[in-house]
């Protein structure tokens, strides 16, 4: 109990320690209140809100690569409740999904300004994970727009946070990407080393996803180098795997590649082949991006076979999907600056409203962590009085238990015991050569049942209450009890002992004593057994007390006698623990363990 207050003393000194702070930053000026991340109060129905935001969050991250449209619907819900919130996490993860599904889509202009975003965000509230995720993306971004440098220390920054966390997919993913950034600018030598490493550690982590976007990548490079046939067979490889995971983005992209290498190669029938199944795909995904793609190969492809009717027409639809993407791109451009505006203005209106609370708070909070420290001091004071007084108690009951014990000791020795003895000596005075031989044979059978009954009585007496406990401690008590019961030549007991070379507390000492007493009666009455040990060990803080046999076992565990109950008591009232194993035709074996300093 004692380090119960402590805590709570802890703690309030804590509170006050808080509220100075945040009277501190209170006196800030605005410039340095704008650095701080101040924690906003949680409105009415965060909690039911945050549910619904993980929930979205899966969903939104299932049909990211099933379905564009309704991944982005679900992620704009889990950012438009974390902003109602201004839950921090909640936003980091609206904009990972959002920066993944603009990479997909090629809005790099909107992935630079969410990874920015995403970057300043995870430093605040010190996730370095997003921070990571906001890295790679920011790479990707100045990939697209051939800034090589750039891309590659984001890239390069992304892979050493991703390796401090040992985040193993996201570390081969972004090494892979920094491969990619290789490629472009033609060191493929390095790229090839960088691919291999990726797909190494995807291979280790058994992620068909991760091989098949490398060996996509692979495929890519082959294609620049004007290795067609190779390229071919790498993305055969990684349309077979995204389609075994399911993964619809990784196969329609895929097999764009493929339609193109086709083209390459001349082999229009197939170019032609794998772009109608890519603007199918594109069509399920809703991917404009994915979909132009496909009707350029395809326009391109007919018009090489001489279909210039059918070429027209495809390039008739890629001007007009061409147009959906730019609208679309100017759209999404705009909503997401309209999204990152209204949630800048949010946060100032909200950390603005949480210093104004906690200046008002502040005068309470530190008046009730005076009250709260005084009450701790008073608990304290209170709590010491009682542990005095509950040491007095437990002094004198185990003074009164003792002092008992030797009263039931002495009036069995004395009384009973002298009762026995003399009645002894009048069977000795019979002359049984006067008795009938029937006479003889009860008189012999009473002779020895009263010298029996004055041993149990004299051995009752001394195991009450041993000299040899009071006198001279636990162990000396144990091993003249061992030897009294090898005496009985049915059960041969062993007493083990390691440590004990000191004597334990007085109630230690009595529990164990009347525990060890207790256990030994049980063998010798109900165990059937033919050898019994008892091994006494001290260890640093604790005492282990063993007692095994080699009996019939307990024939219904569940089911304990009084005994055992009593043992139970004992333990608990050392604060110990005590274990019981039994098994039929192999005996049973009890284990306690208590402090060798009783907790009061």
């Amino acid at each position: 109990m004692n380090e119960f207050y402590k805590l709570i003393l802890l703690f309030s000194l804590g509170c006050l320690l808080s509220a100075s702070q945040c009277s501190t930053v209170g006196q800030h000026n605005g410039r340095e209140r704008t650095e701080e991340v101040v924690e906003s109060k949680p409105q009415e129905g965060f909690a039911e809100d945050t549910v619904l935001i993980h929930q979205y969050h899966k969903l939104a991250s299932e049909y990211l690569f099933q379905d564009a449209e309704k991944s982005m619907f679900y992620s704009k819900h889990v950012l438009r409740l974390s902003q109602k919130h201004q839950w921090g996490k909640g936003k980091l993860l609206a904009y990972n999904l959002l920066s993944t599904y603009y990479l997909l889509d090629g809005s790099y202009d909107v992935l630079r300004e969410l990874s920015n975003e995403t970057i300043t965000l995870s430093r605040q509230l010190n996730m370095p994970m997003f921070t990571a995720h906001g890295k790679r993306f920011l790479g990707e971004s100045y990939s697209e727009y051939r800034q090589w440098d750039s891309s590659r220390i984001n890239y390069e920054h992304a892979v050493q946070i991703f390796t401090r966390l040992k985040a193993d997919s996201s570390l081969a993913l972004s090494i892979e990407n920094l491969g990619n950034c290789y490629r472009e600018k033609s060191m493929y030598d390095v790229a090839v080393k960088l691919y291999d490493q990726a797909y190494e550690m995807f291979d280790k982590m058994n992620s068909d996803w991760g091989r098949a976007t490398v060996l996509q990548s692979i495929g890519y490079m082959h294609v620049r180098l004007a290795h067609y046939a190779e390229s071919e067979k790498y993305f055969q490889q990684s349309i077979a795997l995204f389609r075994k995971i399911g993964n619809r983005y990784g196969e329609v992209n895929c097999l764009n590649d493929l339609s193109n290498t086709y083209y390459y190669q001349k082999k229009y029938d197939q170019s032609i082949e794998a772009g109608l199944r890519a603007l199918a795909y594109s069509k399920i995904y809703h991917s404009t991006q994915q979909t132009n793609w496909a009707l350029v190969t395809l326009s391109r492809s007919y018009k090489a076979k001489g279909m210039y009717d059918v070429a027209l027409d495809y390039s008739q639809a890629v001007n007009f999907v061409r147009r959906m993407i730019h609208d679309e791109t100017i759209k999404r451009q705009y909503t997401m600056y309209q999204l990152m505006h209204d949630n800048k203005l949010m946060d100032n209106e909200i950390q603005q409203k949480i210093i104004n609370e906690q200046r008002i708070v502040q005068r309470f909070l530190i008046g009730f962590s005076c009250l709260a420290i005084l009450f701790v001091i008073f608990l304290w004071f209170n709590n010491k009085k009682l542990r005095a007084k509950n040491a007095e108690i437990q002094s004198a009951l185990i003074e009164g238990q003792t002092i008992e014990r030797k009263r039931v000791a002495a009036e069995l020795h004395d009384h009973l015991g002298g009762t026995l003895a003399s009645l002894n000596w009048y069977l000795y005075g019979i002359d049984k050569k006067v008795l009938s031989e029937e006479e003889q044979k009860i008189y012999d059978s009473v002779h020895q049942m009263v010298g029996a009954a004055y041993k149990e009585v004299r051995s009752l007496s001394h195991n009450l209450m041993p000299a040899e406990l009071e006198e001279h401690g636990l162990t000396m008590a144990l091993h003249r009890l061992i030897s009294k019961l090898n005496e009985n030549k049915n059960i041969a007991f062993t007493f083990n002992l390691t440590g004990m070379n000191n004597r334990l507390n007085n109630k230690i000492e009595f529990e164990l004593y009347s525990i060890v007493l207790e256990l030994t009666n049980n063998i010798i009455k109900h165990s059937g057994a033919t050898q019994a040990s008892v091994d006494l060990t001290e260890n640093v803080k604790t005492i282990v007390l063993v007692v095994s046999d080699n009996g019939t076992g307990m024939i219904e565990p569940n089911r304990q006698g009084v005994g055992l109950r009593n043992i139970k008591s004992r333990v608990e009232s050392l604060h110990g623990k005590i274990q019981i194993q039994s098994e039929a035709q192999h005996g049973i074996r009890i284990e306690i363990e208590i402090p060798k300093v009783i907790i009061r």
